[in-house]
């Protein structure tokens, strides 16, 4: 089982940032070594980009991978802790902050489907296995965030491609 190195420690590290609803947590689970971290994709050109129910992530059809990360909305929403932090903590803290600016990417030219079901997207790759199997932005599983509408729309859209 592959980790994304960067999520797996912003889920240990995620008391170093609060929000304004309290600490973030973000966890990622992906058994295909092909699913990366990559930089912060612009929503404005994507093929398509959809928002969960609770906008704080972002799935964007790219030209050449499906990205996931973090709206802008949620990221504005996130600050240091106000409280006195020593120098490591606070080198942590940024570590952090940085690493929730990215994306979690996976070729497009290694996906066989993507379908809408069951009130869920499944993401499958050439070997017909799951994409993703565990992601959640506190403790809410994100494929099962996006609304019927939006999870039509990214299914016809990558069908079209």
């Amino acid at each position: 089982m592959t980790r994304i190195p960067a999520f797996a420690l912003l889920l240990l590290l995620s008391g170093g940032v609060a929000s304004a609803q309290g600490s973030l947590s973000i966890s990622l689970n992906s058994e295909d070594s092909r699913t990366t971290v990559g930089p912060r994709r612009e929503a404005r050109r994507a093929r398509l980009a959809i928002r969960t129910r609770d906008r704080s992530t972002m799935l964007l059809l790219m030209n050449d991978v499906i990205a996931i990360q973090l709206t802008d909305t949620a990221l504005a929403k996130l600050e240091s802790k106000k409280e006195e932090t020593s120098f490591l903590e606070e080198l942590l803290a940024a570590g952090v902050r940085i690493a929730i600016g990215k994306s979690v990417e996976y070729p497009i030219a290694n996906i066989r489907n993507i379908d809408y079901r069951d009130g869920a997207l499944r993401i499958t790759n050439d070997q017909n296995k799951p994409v993703f199997i565990d992601l959640k932005v506190n403790g809410t599983e994100i494929l099962r965030d996006f609304s019927s509408a939006d999870g039509a729309r990214l299914v016809s859209a990558f069908r079209a491609r």
